[in-house]
């Protein structure tokens, strides 16, 4: 998550210096910022941000996806950031149910615990 939040954050920074978009560098520097801010949260309240981390995959795949399939010239960075946005997406979803299979198949064994095993 951590490579996604940077990434975001220098595609804004490069639409910046490239383009002069202080829009996609004000949008994607809050969605890498926001990724980030996710990270950090995972280890205190893991819900709070891998939900967090969702919630801004979805986002820019709602905007970039678009984009994206009404002009499929444009790679980069509207199928770019799709793509990273969708393998997140998919790892989150991904690690949430394999997470709530190990809790199930826990339920019936008071002995082991709820948690993550070391």
């Amino acid at each position: 998550m951590v490579l996604y939040g940077v990434f975001n954050i220098v595609l804004g920074v490069e639409a910046f210096v490239a383009k002069g978009s202080l829009v996609s560098l004000i949008a994607a520097g809050a969605a890498g910022v926001l990724v980030l801010v996710a990270v950090a949260l995972t280890k205190n309240y893991p819900r709070v941000g891998y939900i967090l981390a969702s919630v801004v995959c979805l986002g820019l795949i709602g905007r970039f996806l678009p984009a994206f399939l009404k002009d499929t010239s444009n790679v980069y960075p509207a199928l770019t950031v799709t793509i990273a946005s969708v393998i997140l997406l998919i790892a989150l979803v991904g690690s949430h149910f394999s997470a709530m299979s190990r809790r199930s198949s826990n339920a019936g064994n008071p002995d082991r615990p709820h948690g993550p095993v070391s």
